[in-house]
């Protein structure tokens, strides 16, 4: 991940989004924060994302705003579990859920899903 700015607020991150994928990013922003309320979120302009580092695994997940869909990426997602089979990719170690309605926001397989990438890299 890109170092982060220190000028560039999430807010402004999404401020360039339409309405419906920031609310959308708004939404998973939340989530995060209830699951992993220790996570720091630092906007990342360079991704035109938002991330999120925990002080003892590091940087765990991202939020990326692509135009008509959200993408909740882990870093480290390949080798996490997935019962609900909600992520996708195929890389040698990142993963994604694509967004592209508040209906694909499923906050219960988010939050295990949150926990178990922050448990994976726990120091």
């Amino acid at each position: 991940m890109p170092a982060k700015s220190s000028n560039l607020t999430p807010e402004e991150i999404l401020a360039s989004q339409p309405p419906q994928v920031a609310a959308m990013a708004n939404r998973l922003r939340a989530v995060v924060r209830s699951a992993i309320p220790d996570a720091a979120e630092a906007a990342y302009p360079g991704w035109r994302a938002i991330g999120y580092r925990h002080p003892k695994a590091g940087y765990f997940c991202g939020i990326f705003p692509l135009g008509d869909h959200v993408k909740l990426y882990f870093e480290y997602g390949a080798f996490l579990p997935d019962p609900s089979g909600i992520l996708q990719g195929t890389t040698k170690q990142t993963r994604y859920v694509i967004v592209r309605s508040a209906k694909d926001i499923k906050v219960a397989a988010l939050k295990r899903l949150l926990e178990a990438a922050v448990a994976l890299r726990e120091k």
